[in-house]
């Protein structure tokens, strides 16, 4: 169980990188709808990454 919630902070990681770089190109985009698609995607499966690892934690603390 902690082996999962090690790679889920970890993928929280990754997505937040990706959503650092993403949004930042956001302003100037060099393709349009892609970028948008990627950021959108990111973002998702940041949030997912971030409510697994809370209710992962809440049970591991019972």
């Amino acid at each position: 169980m902690n082996k999962i919630l090690a790679f889920l902070i970890l993928g929280m990681g990754l997505t937040g990188a990706v959503l650092i770089i993403s949004v930042a190109l956001l302003f100037n985009p060099p393709i349009g709808n892609a970028l948008k698609i990627v950021t959108a995607g990111s973002l998702t499966a940041f949030f997912i990454f971030a409510i697994s690892a809370l209710v992962l934690r809440r049970r591991l603390d019972k």
